[in-house]
């Protein structure tokens, strides 16, 4: 008959028919034949579901089969074991960012992968795409493959991301001005899973633009009196002329900003 018994923290009803070589299961299915596929009329499929087990436990699950008639149940087979598992979620929060004072860069935040979103496999890295082009067109992405314990950053959670650990990963050498699309992807032992784009979609690095030249770049002149500008005029002005930074650093200079004071 059933009695309680007590795996770890985890209270079960138990059949003391079912031990074999102190082998207890945990589960049982009985099934006729008649309920089972047959394979080329050798073999008998039964599909178990709902196996969960967190990714550190690694022994998986044990499985046996006894063959029954109107006599009973015979021996079982030796306990076979195998855990379950696939390729894993993305990260659930994906950002992207410009770089201060790199043009050429940006900074991919992203949240680690745990249990149950690792599928029951533990995260050993990351997939990283960048592209020109929103459908990561071959010929215009890049990619790199990351080691999950490379990532981390300082970074501390927001309040809608309580008990979540951020990873972040700088993206380089990338021309200034021009729009990128990113996306991310966990892997386990299962894989590679599905990406997921960052937030938001696409980004384009830049900066403020570069210093001037600090020869050439700004002069300062009086003026000169003539048949234009009067001696009053000359004896209270100054001009000051520049010449464009050598960058504007990936975006159009819109505007120029004077400042002047009395020394």
């Amino acid at each position: 008959g059933e009695v309680p018994c007590n795996l770890g923290s985890m209270n079960i009803s138990c059949n003391f028919g079912n031990t074999r070589e102190g082998t207890l299961a945990t589960h049982r299915s009985e099934i006729s034949v008649a309920d089972v596929i047959s394979l080329d009329g050798t073999m008998f499929t039964y599909t178990i579901h709902n196996l969960q087990q967190p990714s550190y436990i690694l022994d998986g699950f044990g499985v046996r089969v006894s063959a029954g008639n109107v006599e009973g149940f015979g021996i079982p087979c030796a306990p076979k074991y195998l855990k379950p598992s696939g390729p894993p979620l993305p990260p659930a929060v994906v950002e992207v960012a410009r770089v201060a004072n790199d043009p050429q860069s940006i900074v991919l935040h992203f949240t680690s992968v745990s249990y149950p979103e690792d599928r029951g496999s533990a995260v050993s890295g990351f997939v990283i795409e960048w592209s020109t082009t929103e459908n990561f067109r071959p010929t215009t992405s890049f990619n790199t493959t990351l080691n999950a314990r490379s990532v981390s950053s300082e970074r501390l959670p927001s309040h809608d991301n309580i008990g979540k650990e951020f990873n972040k990963f700088f993206i380089e050498n990338l021309t200034p001005g021009r729009k990128y699309f990113v996306r991310i992807a966990a892997m386990n032992d299962s894989g590679v899973g599905p990406f997921a784009p960052s937030q938001p979609s696409s980004i384009t690095p830049g900066a403020k633009p570069s210093d001037f030249d600090s020869a050439i770049g700004v002069t300062i002149d009086a003026l000169i009196a003539d048949s234009t500008t009067s001696v009053m005029e000359s004896s209270s002005s100054l001009r000051v002329s520049w010449r464009a930074p050598a960058s504007n650093n990936g975006f159009h200079i819109s505007n120029y900003l004077i400042e002047y004071w009395i020394s």
